[in-house]
């Protein structure tokens, strides 16, 4: 008689399911944390642009030509 754990499939059943609800766990938390997202820790150019601004080291009259250089 079985008692409902693996799907039929035993102790090896019991064992997918727990990894699967880890692996959920994991995936959420990572989510939540937006880890997943690496969109915002890319260094495109408009970026590494408005960072060399930001720090002073390019005046805003290159800061903006330079944008419409990346634009076109």
């Amino acid at each position: 008689m079985m008692m409902g754990y693996g799907f039929g499939f035993g102790t090896f059943g019991m064992i997918i399911n727990f990894l699967l609800i880890v692996g959920v766990i994991y995936l959420v938390i990572k989510w939540v944390r937006g880890e997943g997202n690496t969109r915002h820790n890319e260094n495109t150019p408009e970026r590494i642009l408005d960072e060399r601004f930001a720090r002073g080291e390019i005046s805003e009259d290159e800061y903006l030509r330079m944008k419409n250089m990346l634009r076109d």
